[in-house]
């Protein structure tokens, strides 16, 4: 069996998808200023205290010196008379991620979503419902949009686990047996997250190993990995060593130190042979540069040697018909099947 050629790689190249991880920073870099009506994205530090629940916890005796809800949360499930406690803990949660809303102009995560195609993949490990909205949103400009995966579960999801199937949580009756679907659990202790017995993410993992294995680019945005995900790290490393990567590239887009990002994901970057780029900002990554086309602006300028520049770049915009107008071109050309760089 022959090897293939430069051009087969290439073509080849083109085809695989941009897979983007999502962490909190990337829902607190798209609503800096709070949601449409200034309610804050919490962050695992300090949780109880920003969603205003700290008061359930003033009659509680914890061993744990942290403020992180994950810590707290694990350690009194385990203590059977705080069972109140928690279960007040979890609907709080809930009900605080049910009333966000996009601000009414575009965000970071509309421009995200529409600079990505079916092909490609947006895998958060966030609880929001902040980037389903963002899809329904841009999904009235162009219906070729990348797959999400809720890798923590996500408060807008409903699930039917008689038929195995899941749809948006507002849509409240599963159409093949006609029960109410259900929000899967959002919250588990950090010595059993088991994520293999939850029907729901035992599929959103499944398809990420897909993704991970084939991804030629994997943008990593505002997630820290905590210690509370050491085993999901495990797994995605596991999932993206499978395959040859010496050609593929990886993003982070983090306001943390360099030298601290380098070196918690050195093992997945040691895979692309170092091809790593640290960026602050999403608007400073590839698909900024080659909106819908980050594949093959990659693949154009690092396989093939192009020396050019995009003429379409991703911007700013202050209204959605803005929006439309600046993806306008490239929508049009997809329907013709063109997906070269402009």
């Amino acid at each position: 069996m022959r090897s293939p050629n430069k051009h087969e790689i290439i073509e080849s190249m083109k085809k695989r998808p941009h897979l983007f991880i999502l962490g909190a920073g990337a829902t607190k870099a798209t609503i800096p200023n709070g949601d449409k009506n200034g309610r804050q994205s919490p962050v695992m530090d300090n949780f109880l205290q920003e969603i205003g629940l700290s008061d359930l916890l003033k009659k509680v005796i914890l061993k744990t010196q942290s403020n992180n809800i994950e810590a707290i949360y694990s350690e009194l499930v385990e203590n059977p008379k705080y069972i109140d406690v928690v279960t007040k803990i979890e609907n709080g949660i809930v009900s605080h991620y049910q009333q966000m809303e996009l601000p009414d102009s575009p965000t970071l995560y509309d421009y995200l979503i529409l600079s990505l195609r079916k092909k490609d993949c947006i895998a958060t490990f966030n609880w929001d419902p902040l980037l389903i909205q963002a899809y329904n949103r841009v999904n009235k400009i162009t219906s070729d949009l990348p797959e999400m995966l809720f890798l923590h579960n996500c408060v807008e999801v409903g699930l039917c686990e008689d038929c195995r199937r899941f749809a948006p949580l507002h849509n409240k009756i599963c159409p093949e047996c006609g029960k109410e679907y259900k929000m899967p659990r959002l919250m588990f202790p950090t010595k059993n997250k088991d994520y293999s017995q939850d029907i729901f993410l035992q599929g959103q993992w499944k398809v990420l190993d897909y993704f991970l294995q084939n991804a030629c680019i994997v943008t990593i945005w505002g997630y820290s990995a905590p210690d509370s995900d050491l085993d999901a790290k495990d797994v995605m490393l596991k999932a993206f060593s499978k395959t040859f990567r010496k050609l593929d590239q990886i993003e982070i887009v983090d306001i943390a130190d360099k030298n601290i990002l380098v070196k918690k994901w050195e093992p997945f970057v040691q895979e692309t042979n170092y091809h790593l780029n640290i960026h602050r900002s999403l608007l400073d990554t590839l698909i900024s540069e080659f909106p819908r086309r980050s594949i093959e602006g990659y693949t154009k300028r690092y396989i093939e040697g192009w020396w050019g520049n995009s003429t379409l770049t991703l911007k700013e915009c202050t209204s959605f018909s803005m929006l439309r107008q600046l993806f306008e071109p490239l929508i049009v050309n997809e329907k013709n099947n063109n997906y070269n760089i402009i």
